[in-house]
């Protein structure tokens, strides 16, 4: 099984881990889980908006790179 790195990064912190996956659309699901879940707990704490980018490297190659971000914002 293939070893991928996730990389979760914007202007605040970066984090990364190495995960032995099946595919590289198993590697973007795996990253987006995790942005989705650091975003989620920003927010909750009163961050009106997180942002951030996933790096998703096969053998030291960029093999994947997008972006998420999570808002919250009161209705009238």
């Amino acid at each position: 099984m293939p070893t991928f790195r996730v990389t979760v990064v914007n202007a605040e912190f970066s984090a990364w881990e190495d995960h032995n996956l099946p595919s590289l659309d198993a590697a973007r699901k795996q990253g987006l889980k995790a942005a989705l879940a650091m975003g989620s707990d920003e927010v909750c704490r009163g961050k009106p908006f997180f942002g951030a980018e996933i790096l998703v490297e096969a053998d030291g190659d960029l093999a994947s790179r997008s972006v998420v971000s999570i808002g919250t914002s009161p209705l009238q």
